[in-house]
């Protein structure tokens, strides 16, 4: 009997370490958008992971007109993301200067898809999550892909 309870709490144990291992890589709160690329939860800057939206001084082409195609996509962040209350999976905590890379979620909403279907985001080079994403803004003319603008490469791994 005395084994028996020493592997009931063995097993308890590990169960919490692996609760508290799991909820140690979500981040939730109130998201506060800070370009198309970035968003902050609560003080973790969390950038978009596997997406690359173009920066908020970056210009595209379309034809003859330039145009701020980084502030449009932040705009497009701010839409889907800013004020809302997120939830994000970290996918990778070694980024540069405290920066968290994460999926992040609205509700059921991927947000980090939801940027790239619009078109104001690229899928990044190395993951291939948002992939089809991407294929379907460029078949239908969405965002960057809207007449012939070339948005600049950008496109990295998170």
């Amino acid at each position: 009997m005395n084994s028996l309870i020493r592997s009931a709490l063995v097993l308890t144990a590990a169960i919490t370490i692996a609760v508290g291992s799991a909820a140690a890589q979500e981040i939730d709160g109130i998201a506060e958008v800070r370009s198309g690329n970035e968003i902050r939860v609560d003080d973790t800057i969390i950038r978009l992971y596997g997406s690359s939206a173009p920066g908020p001084d970056e210009a595209c082409d379309s034809g003859e007109r330039r145009f701020r195609c980084g502030v449009i996509a932040w705009a497009e962040l701010i839409r889907l993301a800013d004020g809302h209350k997120v939830s994000c999976d970290i996918e990778d905590q070694h980024a540069p200067a405290g920066t968290s890379y994460a999926t992040c979620y609205v509700g059921e909403r991927d947000v980090n898809e939801a940027l790239v279907r619009s078109g104001w985001a690229e899928a990044a080079q190395g993951v291939e999550r948002y992939r089809v994403d991407q294929e379907d803004a460029r078949r239908a003319r969405r965002g960057l892909w809207a007449g012939r603008i070339r948005p600049p490469d950008r496109r990295q791994a998170p």
